[in-house]
């Protein structure tokens, strides 16, 4: 397997954008009170940090999958590192501090940028560092896969396991097994290369095309075991597979593959070519009254604060890049023209709050309900700046907005009135409202969402959230959030407490090991003249007082005093007793607080079957929705196909009856001709022999005449006796003539 070209070559339509001069001269430029307020926060870059522009986010799950936010620490309860862990989420972004865990028969499938990570079943994943030039992974326990398309300069991809840390220095293919049972981790590079770092010794640089095992921590060579290095197990056949599918994504060719998510855009919309924004993606199937950002919920993900999480599928990246724009009927997703590592942002939005700028808007939530306090957010448009919640530098605006596109309908540089900047503030279509305290629960959007008439969005201003930090609702305490639903597989408690090997923490304290030897010497001497300061105090302080004065007091030698003694050991059997109540109390508090914790965990529990009922339900009626659409498709697509094969049907019907009319008409007309001629033969014939009948009777009339003329001349030279013998016998002949004679047939009309 070879690694894709570098997706900044992909061509990309001529299209006019904002560059980042004029992204940094917006943030120059005169401001509206909106950001004229966040400019005192934008310039105090030297005090801020700004958030990675790099995230990581599920792209698969098969199987039971678990994950624990960073937020909630290591801890070593085991009921609250139990209550920690939560079925993984597809949507929700993974950063430094996050957990994985896969159980057994389950796998999944994780993007860093362009990067791919597979975890094969019970494998212990944990994102030591995740930022824009660092990606440290702990591997515990099980076996990975990564597919390495690209290394950016000064980026660094390193994965620490029990046994050995591995720095990934070029692009490529490669697996890693940790067994915990047998103290051995095993590093395949099927291409690319990289460096092996141990405890103590020097690394050892593994090349395209080798493989090889260590046990302990020393990088101490182990049995490479029966697998050679070109055989495949069915994780390495599903992973291959995943790569060649993501080699033919159509995505690709419109966005960077550095863009988180962009995977799932090629099974549910379709990429268009729009006149004014370029290439746009539009989604196949979408829920009724749908608009961008209303199917999900809102999650605190540190350090950016409130982040979406849609519920669909392919719900990651129109999220998180780009703009949304409605072309007719229909919202599309403008990714714009993203740079070639894109700057991930948690929403894409602009907050809608009441006239302090505050979200103190107030809305009927449900018919006859009174007005509570509501947040209502809506997509941002192409052309239209995103302003961070979060403190952040002017730097990293640019980066963030650097896709903005400059069209003849927006102008991003006018910001002098603020209700006129957005393109969709004022639509009740694109405006989706929920109440405060349903937002800051975190509850799911689609069964809190409300109507928002164009009265409430008249009155409604844009949050300032950049400068007013209270503006947007706070993240809830620990005790006042939803219980999570409960995981369906926990890691073995030692996975989470089994050392690894770092390769950075080991170069960090050498360089601090080098430093304290470098500051011991300073250090010896400033505690050696304290120590002789200390000494020479007394002494200076005796030289300094009165010879005649007398101390402060005086150590006079005590006599036997056997009350005090007793007085004393009483007191200290008062005390003891004393200590001996306090301890059972406090035994009887932690008692009581066992109990009271473990109705808690048991209230908890119950909380958690509850909302992973709920949440269930939830995921049973989406994809009941989903079903529902998906047969809605096929019945229509059935009934357009049957139309159209009885049209086909019909016109084959049509044709064949027009043909055998012709076909009829064609042996009509023969049958005719035929008719016509065997007529016509039949009064040939006929009149043939009616002409030879007359030559006949012509004959024969003839013959007569020349009968009767011979009669006539021997008549006259008979005598008269023979003359009238003659004519009896004529006669008698004649008579005999006319009988044998046919009569004359009659002519046809």
């Amino acid at each position: 397997m070879t690694a894709s070209p570098n997706p900044s070559t992909h061509p990309r339509p001529a299209r006019r954008w904002l560059p980042c001069v004029a992204a940094i001269a917006l943030l120059a430029a005169p401001l509206p009170p909106l950001w004229a307020q966040a400019a005192p926060q934008l310039a105090q870059a030297g005090d801020t940090m700004d958030p990675p522009g790099t995230i990581a986010r599920l792209s698969q799950i098969e199987g039971a999958v678990s994950f624990a936010p960073g937020d909630t620490g290591n801890v070593s309860d085991t009921g609250a590192a139990a209550s920690a862990w939560a079925p993984a989420q597809l949507n929700r972004p993974l950063t430094a501090g996050d957990r994985l865990w896969t159980a057994e028969r389950s796998r999944t499938e994780l993007h860093i940028g362009s990067t791919a990570v597979r975890l094969n079943a019970q494998t212990s994943l944990d994102f030591q560092s995740l930022d824009d030039n660092t990606t440290q992974l702990r591997l515990a326990q099980g076996t990975v896969r990564l597919r390495v398309r690209q290394l950016f300069p000064g980026q660094r991809l390193e994965i620490n396991t029990p046994n050995l840390a591995f720095v990934i220095s070029q692009p490529g293919d490669y697996r890693i097994d940790t067994d915990p049972a047998a103290d051995t981790t095993r590093v395949v590079a099927q291409s690319g290369a990289g460096v092996i770092y141990g405890d103590s010794g020097t690394p050892i640089n593994l090349g395209n095309q080798q493989q090889a095992s260590f046990s302990g921590t020393s990088l101490t060579p182990a049995a490479p075991g029966a697998a050679a290095l070109d055989s495949f197990d069915s994780f390495d056949s599903w992973a291959m597979a995943r790569d060649a599918r993501e080699d033919q994504s159509v995505s690709a060719r419109y966005v960077p593959r550095e863009t988180v998510g962009y995977q799932q855009l090629d099974n549910y919309g379709d990429w268009q070519q729009d006149p004014g924004y370029g290439p746009v993606w539009m989604p196949r199937a979408v829920p009724a009254n749908w608009a961008p950002y209303r199917a999900g919920h809102w999650s605190w993900v540190a350090p950016w604060g409130w982040t979406w999480v849609d519920d669909a599928p392919w719900g990651f990246a129109p999220f998180h890049y780009g703009r949304w724009a409605q072309i007719g009927p229909r919202w599309a997703w403008v990714p714009g023209r993203l740079a070639p590592r894109p700057v991930y942002a948690p929403a894409l939005v602009a907050f809608v709050g009441g006239s302090n700028g505050g979200v103190n808007w107030n809305i009927s939530l449900g018919s006859g309900a009174a007005p509570r306090p509501a947040v209502g957010w809506f997509p941002l448009a192409p052309g239209e700046a995103f302003r961070p919640a979060y403190r952040v530098s002017p730097r990293y605006v640019t980066r963030v907005n650097n896709n903005i596109v400059v069209n003849n309908t927006v102008n991003v540089t006018n910001l002098t009135n603020v209700t006129n900047v957005y393109r969709y503030q004022r639509q009740p279509a694109a405006v989706t409202a929920v109440s405060t305290s349903d937002f800051a629960r975190g509850r799911a959007v689609r069964d809190a969402l409300q109507p928002v008439t164009a009265t409430d969005l008249s009155r409604a201003q844009v949050v300032n959230a950049a400068a007013e930090r209270t503006a947007l609702p706070q993240r809830p305490q620990m005790r006042e959030r939803p219980p999570a639903a409960v995981a369906a597989a926990l890691p073995p408690a030692a996975v989470s407490a089994r050392p690894v090997v770092d390769s950075l923490a080991a170069q960090r304290q050498d360089r601090q090991e080098r430093q304290d030897r470098a500051d011991r010497p300073d250090r010896d001497n400033r505690s050696e003249a304290r120590r002789e300061d200390r000494r020479d105090r007394p002494q200076q302080a005796q030289a300094a007082a009165p010879a005649n004065a007398a101390p402060a007091v005086q150590a006079v030698p005590a006599a036997p005093d056997r009350r005090a003694e007793e007085q004393g050991r009483r007191a200290a059997q008062r005390t003891q007793e004393q200590q001996v109540q306090q301890a059972q109390q406090a035994r009887e508090a932690a008692q009581t607080q066992a109990r009271a914790q473990q109705q808690q965990e048991a209230q908890r529990v119950q909380r958690d079957q509850e909302r992973q009922q709920r949440q269930q339900q939830d995921t049973a009626r989406l994809q009941a929705q989903q079903a529902q659409q998906a047969q809605k498709e096929q019945r229509e697509q059935r009934e357009r196909l049957a139309a159209q094969q009885a049209q086909a049907q019909a016109q084959a019907q049509s044709k064949s009856q027009a043909e055998q009319r012709d076909k009829q008409q064609q042996q009509q007309r023969e049958e005719a001709r035929q008719q016509q001629r065997a007529q016509q033969a039949q009064q040939a014939q006929q009149a043939q022999q009616s002409q030879e009948r007359n030559q006949q009777r012509q004959a024969h009339e003839q013959a007569q005449r020349q009968q009767q003329e011979e009669r006539r001349q021997r008549a006259q030279a008979q005598s008269p006796e023979e003359r009238q013998s003659s004519r009896k016998a004529e006669a008698a002949a004649a008579r005999e003539a006319r009988n044998d004679s046919p009569a004359p047939p009659n002519r046809q009309q």
